[in-house]
């Protein structure tokens, strides 16, 4: 790792400002792991916090997790989605507090790619395809950090977007690291589980995440087809390829593309009118 790289890992890994981890949410880790509190007891924590609670209720019902009734509790939502996914939906709303002002499309975009990560998930049959749409939702926390912290040298990056170079060229040049690496960094501080480290460190390159391949598969190919569906972050309209073998990995077929890609498009519909 270069001295640059170094030294910006550094300064990321102590960032104080970011609406990531408030109180409730350490909080509510810690009673999860003394085993001594029920789903109740935590509800009833997490419903002190009015505010955090109608961000919540408001993404579980989303199009996205598309239940069949609606969830009009914290204490459905846990039992629904479980502990790991309502607490990736409070770090969510903590995040995106601040990005939705500052940048709209980088929400809208990780929101189609939770969309899509759902919907890929349940078509090859996952066990919890809800935590692929938690995945979806986080996989590009390192931008969520130049967002809010590195403004400046962000504003760079997306000058050398309109003059041709890649969002991760553009990145590697400027902070010589990527928006993949930041977002590693932040995850190993925060000591988020490896089925939400992998997407974020290796989305676009899943053959590199040696753990959880087939979620980091299907956060890829949703990052690629909401690209590709007018979802991206500001000047940055570079598609990522797709990597050899993706699909192959997930047990999927062009034919099997061709019927998702409508349902993406219609569901993406929905997403567009979605705020925090």
């Amino acid at each position: 790792m270069d001295p640059k790289a170094r030294e910006t890992k550094k300064k990321v890994k102590l960032i104080k400002n970011l609406p990531t981890l408030p109180d409730i949410l350490d909080k509510i880790s810690r009673m999860v792991e003394s085993k001594q509190y029920s789903a109740n007891d935590i509800a009833r924590v997490i419903s002190q916090d009015q505010v955090l609670t109608a961000k919540v209720l408001k993404l579980a019902n989303s199009a996205f997790y598309g239940f069949s009734r609606s969830i009009n509790s914290v204490g459905q939502a846990l039992v629904l989605l479980g502990f790991q996914v309502v607490k990736g939906l409070i770090l969510s709303s903590s995040v995106f507090d601040i990005v939705q002002r500052r940048a709209t499309d980088l929400w809208k975009h990780s929101l189609a790619v939770a969309t899509i990560s759902g919907i890929l998930a349940q078509r090859i049959g996952m066990k919890a395809p809800e935590e692929s749409n938690l995945a979806g939702l986080l996989h590009d926390l390192g931008k969520v950090i130049m967002a809010v912290n590195m403004i400046e040298e962000l504003d760079q990056v997306m000058e050398l977007c309109e003059k041709g170079r890649t969002g991760i060229e553009a990145e590697q040049e400027v902070f010589g690291f990527t928006h993949m690496e930041a977002g590693a960094w932040l995850a190993e501080a925060w000591k988020l589980p490896v089925e939400l480290t992998d997407p974020i460190t290796f989305h676009h390159d899943p053959a590199g995440a040696k753990e959880k391949p087939m979620e980091t598969s299907i956060v890829h190919l949703a990052d690629i087809l909401a690209k590709s569906r007018g979802f991206g972050f500001g000047k940055d309209v570079w598609v990522p390829p797709l990597q050899a073998g993706t699909l192959e990995r997930l047990g999927l077929t062009m034919e099997d593309m061709d019927q998702i890609v409508p349902q993406v498009h219609q569901i993406l519909v929905s997403v567009s009118d979605l705020e925090t």
